[in-house]
C-alpha cells in the first residue's frame, strides 16, 4: 500500500502542476506594443540587440556593423567593432539648386561602391545597419534599390538606444578593416523602390494609387517649413501619417517597430491596402524610407512601395499645387 502511494499521487500532481502553470501564464501580462521577435511579416529586415551581441561573440569575419550617425556621436561611443557612415557620404554631390539645399538624393551606385570599398566592406559580407531616428531605414532603402541582397543586410530594431538599454558594452575606438573591392550585384536595381516627381502626379489621379505624406503635422497642415523647401503646404490628395507612428513611443521597446498588426491597424485606419501602390514622401526622402521599411515589415509588397526622392523639397520648388490647412 506504501509502495504504490508514490506514484499515484505523483500522477495525481501532473495534471494539478499543469494547470498552476497555465494560470500563471495568463497572469503574466501582455508586452506594450512592439514585440522583438517574430511579429514582422518580413522580420528578416530586423535583428534584435541580443541577436547581434551573439554574432559579435562569434567573430564573424564577415559581419560589418554600420553605425549611420554623425561622427561625433559614434566617438561619444558606438557598438563594439562598428564603422562609421553618415549622411553627406551617400548623398549625391551636385550644385545647390536655386541658391538652396538640394533635395538629399541617393549618391550614384559607383559613389557607393567606392565609400563601402574603402571601409572594408565586402560584397559578400553581411551588414548590420543602426542609428538614432530614422537614418538606418534611409540606408537600408539605398542599398536594397541599387540590389544589395535584402538577406546580408538587416538594421539593429530600436537602434543604439536599445542596445544600450540592454546594458551591452559600446567603445569609443574606431575598428580598421583593409580596403576591399566592393560591387553591387550584376542583377537589375530595384528603381522602382524611388519615384520621381512625374510618377506621383501621375498617381494622384490613380485610384490604385495613394501617396502618403509621413512629415509632422504642423507641416502637413502648412503651419511652418523647413530649410530647403521654398512655400509650405502639401501635395493634393495625400494621406498624412507621421513616421513616428510606426514607433513604440514609450516603455522597454521605446523606439522599436511596432509589431505588423499594429502597424497595419495604422495604414488599413486611412484605406491603404497591400493592393495599392504606395508613394511615400517627407521634407527629403529620409523618413519616407522609415515608412517604407514600416510597411514591409507589415507584410505590404516592396515593388508596391515607392519612396519620392525629392519630397516636399522638390514639389514646393515645382509649380504644382500645394494645399494647407486641415484634410477635407
Amino acid at each position: 500500500m506504501f509502495r504504490s502511494w508514490p506514484r499515484k499521487c505523483f500522477t495525481w500532481l501532473i495534471p494539478f502542476a499543469l494547470l498552476l502553470a497555465g494560470l500563471a501564464l495568463a497572469l503574466i501580462p501582455p508586452r506594450s506594443g512592439g514585440e522583438p521577435l517574430g511579429n514582422h511579416l518580413c522580420s528578416e529586415v530586423l535583428i534584435q540587440a541580443e541577436e547581434l551581441r551573439d554574432l559579435i561573440a562569434q567573430h564573424d569575419p564577415h559581419l560589418r556593423i554600420i553605425d549611420f550617425r554623425h561622427k561625433a556621436k559614434y566617438y561619444l561611443g558606438h557598438i563594439p567593432g562598428a564603422l562609421q557612415l553618415w549622411r553627406p557620404e551617400i548623398e549625391n554631390r551636385r550644385p545647390p539648386l536655386l541658391g538652396l539645399s538640394a533635395p538629399s538624393l541617393p549618391a550614384p551606385p559607383g559613389q557607393i561602391e567606392k565609400l563601402l570599398g574603402r571601409l572594408g566592406v565586402g560584397s559578400n559580407d553581411n551588414i548590420i545597419i543602426y542609428s538614432d531616428q530614422c537614418d538606418q531605414a534611409h540606408l537600408w532603402w539605398i542599398l536594397a534599390r541599387y540590389g544589395f541582397p535584402l538577406q546580408q543586410m538587416r538594421i539593429l530594431d530600436g537602434g543604439l538606444e536599445t542596445w544600450k538599454a540592454q546594458g551591452y558594452p559600446t567603445q569609443l575606438t574606431a575598428p580598421h578593416f583593409r580596403p576591399t573591392t566592393f560591387r553591387f550585384p550584376a542583377a537589375p536595381p530595384k528603381n522602382f523602390l524611388m519615384a520621381n516627381l512625374e510618377e506621383v502626379k501621375a498617381a494622384q489621379a490613380a485610384p490604385d494609387k495613394i501617396i502618403i505624406d509621413v512629415r509632422p503635422p504642423r507641416l502637413f497642415l502648412g503651419e511652418g517649413t523647413k530649410e530647403g523647401a521654398a512655400r509650405p503646404g502639401r501635395i493634393p490628395g495625400v494621406v498624412g501619417i507621421f513616421w513616428e507612428e510606426n514607433r513604440v513611443a514609450a516603455g522597454p521597446r521605446k523606439g522599436c517597430w511596432k509589431s505588423a498588426a499594429e502597424l497595419r491597424e495604422i495604414y488599413r485606419a486611412h484605406g491603404i491596402t497591400p493592393d495599392k501602390d504606395l508613394y511615400i514622401y517627407g521634407h527629403s526622402n529620409l523618413a519616407a524610407s522609415y515608412t517604407l521599411v514600416s510597411l514591409y515589415l507589415a507584410g505590404y509588397p516592396l515593388d508596391k512601395l515607392h519612396v519620392y526622392g525629392g519630397g516636399w523639397i522638390e514639389w514646393s520648388r515645382s509649380k504644382e499645387a500645394a494645399l494647407t490647412g486641415p484634410a477635407r
